[in-house]
């Protein structure tokens, strides 16, 4: 169980293989390990985050008084949890078999030389295993960006029944009717929510983003997925600029 504790950088079979490509001088390649290596250690960090205020906000949520719209919400978190968590567990299978593949990567060493340590780092293929976490975040901040939109329609209709009742409350009263005011985007506790969704949709694009730059660098102008990512990333551009231009609305 202890090695549940160790980050990728820290575990023992990482550090003995960059040690190895190190003395072997193979630079390159034992550039690109650490690079996929720090890049696996942030993202567990992050989603880690990600999670905990998934939770918190989970208990919140808990709060609401209308049983309708808090059984709308706790799904909406369900929701989101549910795609943090499977990025979550690629990340973490990328992991371990990066740990696996060091092990195996040493012992390819000790018994066929330097040769066959090149080749097996090149079999790792490192770019195609961050286009793949690539096009993972990226569907899982589409989806953080859809259970705003839905919370949007939430928070409408409640916004739109409350003032329904203010204004037959005026009206029974003998009072002038008043316009609807503008939906405030920063109070209560779906709009909390709402800024936790869009926040981690953020976090979810700098984690494609980062992961299509290191696998670009890892392939440079051989890599074979550079069109396909350039294709992803164009995709969802369109829905993060959507997404901004609703900060004003509650």
């Amino acid at each position: 169980m202890a090695e549940l504790t160790y980050t990728l950088g820290e575990h023992p079979q990482i550090i003995e293989l960059l040690s190895v490509l190190e003395q072997n001088n193979l630079q390159k390649q034992k550039e690109e390990v650490q690079a996929l290596v720090g890049y696996i250690d942030g993202m567990e960090g992050k989603l880690a985050q990600m999670m905990a205020e998934m939770k918190e906000m989970r208990l919140e949520v808990g709060k609401l008084h209308d049983k309708g719209i808090r059984a709308r919400c706790t799904q909406l978190v369900t929701a989101a949890e549910g795609k943090i968590q499977q990025a979550r567990t690629m990340v973490s299978t990328a992991k371990v078999n990066l740990i696996s593949s060091a092990g195996h990567m040493v012992q390819t060493f000790r018994e066929k030389g330097r040769s066959a340590l090149r080749q097996a780092v090149q079999a790792l293929r490192i770019p195609a295993v961050l286009s793949r976490m690539e096009r993972g975040f990226s569907h899982a901040g589409r989806a953080m960006e859809q259970c705003a939109g839905k919370l949007d329609v939430i928070r409408a209709e409640l916004h739109q029944a409350g003032s329904h009742m203010k204004s037959a409350g005026r009206a029974l009263a003998g009072k002038e009717v008043q316009q609807d005011k503008e939906l405030e985007a920063d109070k209560g506790v779906l709009a909390k929510l709402r800024g936790l969704f869009l926040s981690c949709g953020k976090t979810f694009s700098g984690m494609e983003r980062g992961a299509g730059r290191l696998a670009e660098k890892a392939g440079g102008e051989k890599s074979s997925v550079k069109s396909e990512l350039r294709g992803l990333k164009a995709a969802p551009a369109a829905p993060h600029r959507q997404a901004a231009g609703k900060e004003q609305a509650r």
